[in-house]
């Protein structure tokens, strides 16, 4: 099965964002589970977002910067 490249990396960037949004969503819901505090799991969520989120960013920077010539 032959695809455009442009469309693979699309997808692979779609698949790389729902995987950050599972493991978020993750985290906060254990966090939510362990300790009955729907704040407690909102600081879970926004944390991982910020350390992963970043890392994905950069990530994807260093994924454009490889593309260009």
């Amino acid at each position: 099965m032959a695809t455009d490249p442009e469309t693979r990396q699309q997808l692979a960037r779609q698949g790389r964002l729902w995987l950050l949004a599972l493991i978020c969503a993750t985290a906060g819901a254990l966090v939510v589970w362990r300790t009955n505090s729907v704040v407690s799991g909102v600081i879970a969520f926004l944390a991982t977002v910020a350390v992963l989120g970043t890392l994905l960013w950069a990530y994807e920077r260093s994924l454009r910067r490889r593309k260009r010539p």
